[in-house]
């Protein structure tokens, strides 16, 4: 066993392979043509949204052309959109929608297994990190997020927060210009990763750096750089950041929080949180008896308080681990509490409505738990270390394993996926969720291209559609008419008619954007612009871009990492 250990520690070729199979084990039924059933089934059309975006230049994508039955929405304005620009980029490459969705799934587990042992491994030995990486990996909280809700945000939250910690690790032990610009470019991820675990972690990960830093004795310099780093990401984050702050209030956010999606029915027992191992592919419904498994697991349970114990028995001389470990166990009681109704009061005193499932706090808990496992190994002689990691590995892929698959799988294409029944269902999905605040009520049915009349006789000769604009080339026979474009009203939608602004009204229940033309033949175009605080948040973007290449350039130039 100390030769098996000796070859991992000396062998990186190994970690590599570990890696490999760890992902392969949890994704390899997704490696088929087809696709499968998930109740967020809108991952193939809002790629397809992305990807109109990008064939018409609108970068970065913010309004989405078809989604809200065919009018359109600034989905992209409030919705964390980096995974999809990363599936969107395998698109283009040449894999089909479906493809790219599913290399996205897998994509979110392998740079949750890299990520997850780079951090581990600031801590313990190889061996270790990929026994974490494994507890990381299989918990059935992931194996629901990708095979039964098809999540993608929250696939890629558990990511990208695992790349948050690591590259802050890097940072804190070599100090240096580049891994400077990879924290930043964690940060800068993290925050257009996922909006529940951006406000999830945001907490748990200032805290962090904060110990690490007060504790670890650290100057003042390396404070200051560490604050200009995070600020660095932050910036470049800004082009989505600052519109889903300050332009919020233009479109229905209720429906986030109302309904089936209201937080008080989705709490979940002791039973549910801690012990049971009764997978099913229901949606979480109120009360122990839903066909779900959405908390922590045995296993996580049980090594989260092992590893706890493990730090005051064997590490409680180690002042770092010891307070870091605390923080970390107190984070896993915290956040396993908040998924049990007895936290109602919590909820309501903090207003945490808009996290909708309390059981979303099982992803604190699932990344305390796996790290804390690493201390019940590390105070071990080496074939102890061995034997228990491959016990820990074992059952957990013996409990585990057989949740990471789909339920039913359909041998469909992008055609098929695209058009006809599938079509209208992913269009009218999730529909009021962005709606601007103009429209009453969502629509009845898919709109067409055309203008539409209000009234007037008006000839419409040719149609042009963008992904944030129309052109009309319109006769009016009439004295004067009055159209609406097949759009929600929403600020900056500017309609030019023979290159002349008009003003323009929310017409009916849907709030469509329209206005009167004069008799004769006219050339009409409308175009969706850039606010102010989306201008301004493009600028901040561009700019911490353009600090980071030049950092880069400087580091690379002086052909070595400088140490800052």
């Amino acid at each position: 066993m100390k030769e098996i250990l000796r070859r991992i520690e000396s062998n990186r070729i190994v970690v590599i392979f570990a890696i490999f199979i760890i992902t392969a084990f949890a994704t390899f039924a997704l490696v088929r043509n087809g696709f499968f059933t998930m109740y967020d089934d809108m991952q193939v059309a809002r790629v397809w949204q992305m990807d109109k975006c990008f064939r018409d230049f609108q970068i970065p994508c913010r309004w989405v052309p078809d989604l809200g039955l065919g009018y359109g929405y600034p989905l992209y304005i409030y919705y964390a959109p980096l995974p999809y620009y990363i599936m969107e980029v395998i698109h283009l490459i040449g894999f089909s929608f479906i493809a790219s969705v599913k290399t996205g799934f897998i994509l979110s587990v392998l740079l949750s297994a890299i990520f997850f042992y780079c951090f581990s491994k600031n801590f313990f030995n190889k061996w270790i990190s990929i026994v974490t990486t494994s507890l990381y990996i299989f918990v059935p909280y992931r194996a629901s997020s990708i095979y039964v809700r098809g999540s993608m945000g929250e696939a890629w939250g558990m990511a990208i927060v695992a790349f948050l910690f690591s590259s802050f690790e890097n940072f804190y032990k070599h100090r240096s210009i580049k891994s400077g610009i990879i924290f930043s470019l964690a940060v800068f991820s993290f925050f257009i990763s996922h909006n529940i675990t951006i406000v999830m972690f945001l907490p748990i990960f200032t805290v962090w750096i904060s110990l690490r830093l007060i504790f670890g004795r650290s100057q003042i310099k390396m404070i200051r750089n560490a604050i200009l780093f995070f600020l660095l990401g932050l910036g470049l984050s800004s082009f989505f950041i600052l519109p889903l702050i300050f332009e919020r209030n233009l479109v229905h956010i209720e429906t986030l929080t109302s309904g089936y999606f209201g937080y008080l029915q989705h709490f979940l027992n002791l039973k549910q949180i801690f012990i049971s191992l009764n997978w099913g592919y229901g949606p979480s419904i109120l009360g122990p008896s839903d066909d779900a498994l959405l908390g922590i697991g045995v296993i996580h349970s049980i090594v989260a308080i092992l590893g706890f114990m493990s730090i005051y028995i064997m590490h409680k001389k180690q002042k770092v681990n010891l307070i870091l470990g605390t923080f970390l166990f107190t984070s896993f009681l915290a956040a396993s509490f908040l998924t049990h109704e007895k936290s109602t009061f919590v909820w309501k005193a903090f207003k945490l409505d808009i996290f909708q499932f309390p059981w979303r706090f099982a992803m604190i808990s699932v990344f305390s738990a796996s790290f804390l496992a690493g201390f019940i190994l590390k105070g071990l002689q080496k074939p102890k270390q061995v034997y228990i990691g491959l016990l820990i590995i074992i059952t957990t892929l013996t409990l585990y394993l057989p949740f990471f698959k789909p339920k039913d799988w359909f041998y469909i294409n992008d055609r098929q996926k695209l058009s006809g029944v599938n079509l209208k269902k992913q269009l009218t999905a999730s529909i009021y969720d962005y709606l601007p605040n103009t429209t009453k009520r969502a629509p009845d049915n898919v709109s067409t291209e055309n203008l539409e009349v209000i009234y007037g006789d008006v000839n419409v000769s040719k149609i042009k559609r963008g992904s944030n604009w129309f052109t009309y080339e319109v006769g009016v026979n009439s004295e004067n008419a009055y159209v609406a474009i097949p759009t929600y009203t929403y600020p900056n939608w500017i309609v030019m008619v023979d290159n002349h602004k008009v003003d323009t009204t929310g017409y009916g229940d849907y709030g469509l954007v329209s206005f009167n033309i004069p008799s004769g033949k006219h050339f009409i175009a409308a175009n969706l612009l850039n606010s102010f605080v989306r201008r301004v948040g493009d600028f901040f973007s561009l700019v911490s871009l353009g600090i980071v290449i030049i950092t880069a350039v400087y580091e690379k130039l002086n052909k070595k990492d400088i140490s800052l």
